[in-house]
Parts: C-alpha cells; sequence; structure tokens
C-alpha cells in the first residue's frame, strides 16, 4: 500500500475539518446558543445523522469488528443495543430534555433533584468524559500507526489538535457539520470494505466454516466465544450470551446519561424532532452493525493467523484487512473514515466536557451573574484546556487509560437510574440519587478490579444497574425528601 497517497487523502479530510471549524466560527457562533447547541436549529436529517456518528467510535468499528473475527453475527450486538437504546431515548427522555431547553443533563437532575445531586453528576461527568476523550485520541493514535506507520505519540498529538482545533472553533455547529460528513464517509468505507473483503473471501456461504485461529487451535475450524473459548455458530445472534445484557446496559444508559448525547438532542428543533432524530440513528446503525460484523467474518476468512489476544476483540483484525485488500485510494478513504468516527465521539466528548465545566460548575457554583459573551470567552478556553489534557493522558498513561474508560461507562449507568426514576416516580429525592449514583459507580468499579466479573461472568454493569436502583429506592423510602 503506497503510504503516501494514503496520507494525502486522509490530509485531506484532515483540513475539511478543519475548514469547517473556521467557517462555523466566523459565520454561525453569535451567541452561547450558537456555540453550545447549534442555537437550537437542526432538523431531523442532522440531527439523527449527528446522534449516529457520536454513537459510531472506536469500539463499534474496530472493537466490534474485532469481535465478529472470533465470535461471527453476534457482535452485530454491540450497535443493534444502541439502536434499542436510541428507541428507548426516543420515547422517554430525549423530548421532555428537549422541551426543557437545558444545556446538560445535570441541570435536569438539579431541577429534579436539587443542587447537591447536580453537584455529583457534574463531577462524575465533567471528569468520566475528560478522560474517556483521553481513551479515544489514543484509540485514535493506535489506529493511525497500524494503518500509516506513523510514531504513536506524533499520530495521538497531530490527530487529537485537530479535533480540538475545529470543536474550539466552531463549538456545537461545526461537530455537528462535521458528524454529518463522517457518518456518510464511514457508510461509504465500511460498506466498500465489507463487499470487498467477502467477495476476495469467496462469497457469503465460505464464512459457515472459518479457519483456525491462532492461539484456539484446539478448537478446531470453528467460530467460537472468546469470554469462555467454547466453540459457537458463526451464524447464532445470541452466541455472546451474557455480554450482550451488558452491552444492552452500557449503550441504554450511555444515551440517558453522557452530556454528548443530549447536547444532540437540546441542538434539536422541537422535541417531534428530538423523537425522530433519536429513531432516524437507529436506523442508520442496522446496517452498519450488518456491515462490520461481516467485515469482522471475513477478516478471519483471509487472515486467520494474526497474534492471539486476551479478552473478546482482534484488534488487528479491520487495519489487516485494510492493508491486504485495499488500493491506496480506497485505504486513503478507509483510513479518513475510521479516524473520522473516532473524531465523531471525541468532538462530541469534548464538547460535552467544556459545557459541563462551564454550565454546571463555573456559572452554577462560581459566577452566576457571569453574562454570555464572556461564558462563549470561557467555553472556548476550557475546550482547549480540556483536549490538550486529555492528550497528555493519552500520551502518558495508556493502560491507565482503560480504566478511566470504564470508569466513564460507569458513569451513565449510575446516572441512568436517577434519570428514569425521576420522570416516573414521584418519591425518588435527593437522598436517594446521591446514593443511586455512588453505589453504583463504585460497586461496578469494585467488581472488575477485585477480579469478581472474571469469576463469575456476569458483565460489571449487570451489576451497577441493580445497585444502582435498588440504593436509590431504599434511600428515597426511607429518608424523608429533600
Amino acid at each position: 500500500m503506497n503510504k503516501s497517497q494514503t496520507l494525502i487523502i486522509f490530509g485531506l479530510y484532515l483540513s475539511l475539518m478543519l475548514i469547517i471549524g473556521e467557517l462555523c466560527s466566523r459565520y454561525k457562533i453569535k451567541t452561547l446558543d450558537d456555540y453550545l447547541v447549534a442555537g437550537r436549529r437542526h432538523g431531523i436529517l442532522i440531527t439523527g445523522g449527528t446522534i449516529a456518528a457520536t454513537v459510531i467510535g472506536a469500539g463499534s468499528t474496530i472493537g466490534a469488528v474485532g469481535a465478529a473475527y472470533y465470535v461471527g453475527i453476534s457482535a452485530a450486538w454491540y450497535l443493534i443495543s444502541a439502536c434499542i437504546g436510541l428507541i428507548f431515548l426516543a420515547f422517554t427522555f430525549a423530548p421532555t430534555l428537549r422541551n426543557m431547553s437545558l444545556y446538560t443533563v445535570p441541570e435536569f437532575v438539579e431541577m429534579r433533584f436539587g443542587i447537591k445531586a447536580r453537584i455529583v453528576a457534574a463531577i462524575l461527568g465533567f471528569f468520566g468524559s475528560t478522560l474517556f476523550l483521553a481513551a479515544q485520541f489514543y484509540a485514535m493514535g493506535v489506529l493511525i500507526t497500524q494503518l500509516m506507520d506513523l510514531p504513536l505519540k506524533l499520530a495521538i498529538i497531530f490527530s487529537g489538535l485537530v479535533v480540538i482545533f475545529y470543536t474550539w472553533r466552531g463549538g456545537s455547529w461545526a461537530v455537528n457539520v462535521s458528524d454529518n460528513i463522517q457518518i456518510i464517509w464511514i457508510s461509504i468505507g465500511l460498506a466498500i470494505t465489507c463487499l470487498m473483503g467477502i467477495s476476495i473471501a469467496g462469497g457469503m456461504s465460505e464464512l459457515t466454516i472459518p479457519p483456525i485461529a491462532k492461539g484456539f487451535e484446539e478448537l478446531g475450524k470453528s467460530w467460537f466465544n472468546p469470554l469462555n473459548n467454547r466453540p459457537v455458530s458463526g451464524w447464532n445472534i445470541f452466541a455472546l450470551g451474557n455480554t450482550i445484557v451488558g452491552w444492552i446496559i452500557m449503550s441504554t444508559t450511555w444515551h440517558f446519561a453522557m452530556q454528548s448525547t443530549a447536547q444532540r438532542i437540546l441542538s434539536s428543533k422541537t422535541d417531534r424532532t428530538a423523537k425522530y432524530g433519536c429513531l432516524l440513528a437507529s436506523g442508520i446503525l442496522i446496517p452498519l452493525a450488518l456491515f462490520i460484523v461481516l467485515t469482522g467474518m471475513a477478516a478471519r476468512m483471509l487472515y486467520p493467523d494474526l497474534l492471539p489476544v486476551s479478552g473478546m476483540s482482534q484488534g488487528e483484525a479491520l487495519p489487516a484487512l485494510i492493508k491486504g485488500i485495499m488500493n491506496p485510494f480506497f485505504a486513503g478513504i478507509i483510513l479518513g473514515a475510521l479516524v473520522a468516527v473516532i473524531m465523531s465521539t471525541c468532538d462530541s466528548i469534548l464538547l460535552g466536557a467544556s459545557t459541563m465545566f462551564v454550565k454546571d460548575i463555573y456559572q452554577r457554583l462560581l459566577r452566576p451573574t457571569i453574562i454570555n459573551h464572556a461564558l462563549i470567552r470561557l467555553s472556548k478556553r476550557v475546550t482547549l484546556i480540556i483536549g490538550i489534557v486529555a492528550i497528555v493522558s493519552a500520551l502518558m498513561a495508556p493502560a491507565l487509560i482503560r480504566m478511566l474508560e470504564m470508569t466513564a461507562t460507569v458513569y451513565c449507568v449510575a446516572l441512568f437510574v436517577p434519570i428514569i426514576l425521576g420522570l416516573y416516580w414521584k418519591k425518588a429525592n435527593q437522598s436517594g440519587a446521591i446514593a443511586g449514583m455512588i453505589s453504583s459507580s463504585l460497586g461496578g468499579i469494585l467488581w472488575r478490579v477485585l477480579g469478581w466479573e472474571e469469576a463469575s461472568g456476569i458483565h460489571m454493569l449487570n451489576i451497577s444497574l441493580p445497585l444502582a436502583l435498588i440504593a436509590m429506592v431504599v434511600v428515597s423510602l426511607t429518608v424523608k425528601r429533600n
């Protein structure tokens, strides 16, 4: 693969992102609403596209392809679970949140449970989002390194700075416009990769019996669940078993709690737009889920000798397929598409973390009377600082980043229960909400750190969710309403 040609195509894409950020800054950003929520002017198409792009990231592309490399079609649940979460969101929280015309999820928490609950939610959300951003920067750097042989640190710094620049300059407008370009780009890229891979592998019929995967020779020519090393049918959609439940919990709670999704909902014109934008996003993700898993199955057919890994995802599967079957032009398109989807997650998390700091911490606690123009300047400075901190974290502590990414996921579960009970249960109160958030976060992290997840086979999120529910219900019923 001619890397100079690939680099040129990739460089053109990055240049386009920078241009979008600058144009949005000059012509779209006039008020704080413009910067944080795109003036609340987006229709169903842009709302749906930007939500879908936010969902698609390193885990749902490289990770899901890698899971399909081992287990087959069941890896589609990684994105199917996101569709389930978005449909649930469309008929519950999304219209309510948009009707309230807020800026952040912790704002809703305060309106329902009080200022103390908002502070807990904002602190968890801010630090979780910032550290999750570092994980995405690291994943983006690894991908660029795998496909282009650039030094990892240089790849992290360069790609991270591009994300920071267009988000810093253009705010929510730049993020949402670039997201829609990115979701079109990745759809084309994944379709090309999938169809070429299946064709070279000999067609769909050849995917039934795969070659032996390196490191699992004793299992023979079979697909298998890498969590328990048991053979499964490659066409068994439920082959991942308990993990499917964990993914559904993760995706559903993510959509409800993460500021990145909330900001897309709050950027829409009306509650109806928010509802149908979520439904459109779920419709976009379904064919992408199919392309992704079939790509992973084709990679197993063509490159069965990739080094074995611990866990369930063969991270080299997608890069190996791109390197092996693509000419430089298409390789550049696919590289741009893959980095684009990670960027679409990065820019959303970056702007979300900045918004929570400015609205939930700085303005709410320190300077309630600050004027909007000062808030725009502050938002841009905070966006820049958070982005740089995330890049430094990605450079210095890649092993730690994996733990912090887990923390961000547990935060979503912790906040999901107060949101749902806050909407539908009148007896829910501030003490219960705080108890639910804290017990869920600590319980889920300890379950994994102490090795109980591996010993029991029960996913940490399957523990975090009931912990949050039990703690909130018990405390709400036993402690007087705040």
